[in-house]
This record gives structure tokens, C-alpha cells and sequence, in this order.
């Protein structure tokens, strides 16, 4: 079995470190990047259709149509 000398194996050590932290961080990059996909897709025009639909409710209290309907 060939020996190696102490600097070869922590450069070795310290390449397979610097990989795994290269993969960690294409992973998270992709689980966030999907995340964000998600969210924008769908979440987020959930939001604005719920706050449109408020905001027509709100209008719709104060309108005067109801007002001149009564008289």
C-alpha cells in the first residue's frame, strides 16, 4: 500500500470537504429556487386575489348605490 505523505492526504481531506460544501450548496440552491417557484406560482395570486376580493367587499359597504336603493 502506497504511503502518502501528510500534506497529500489533507489536501485530499480537504478537496472532498470543499466538495461536499459545493453540493450542499446546490442543493439548498435548488430547494430554494423551487421554493421560490412555488410561491410565486401559486401562493402568491391566492394573496392577491383574496386582497382584491376584500378590497371589492370594502368598496362595495361604502358605495351609494345601497344608499339610493333605500330612499
Amino acid at each position: 500500500m502506497k504511503k502518502y505523505a501528510r500534506s497529500q492526504l489533507y489536501d485530499k481531506l480537504h478537496r472532498g470537504g470543499v466538495l461536499c460544501c459545493i453540493a450542499l450548496t446546490i442543493y439548498g440552491g435548488v430547494l430554494l429556487g423551487d421554493h421560490f417557484y412555488k410561491y410565486y406560482r401559486y401562493v402568491k395570486p391566492q394573496i392577491d386575489a383574496s386582497k382584491a376580493a376584500a378590497e371589492r367587499e370594502l368598496l362595495a359597504e361604502g358605495s351609494s348605490d345601497k344608499y339610493l336603493l333605500k330612499e
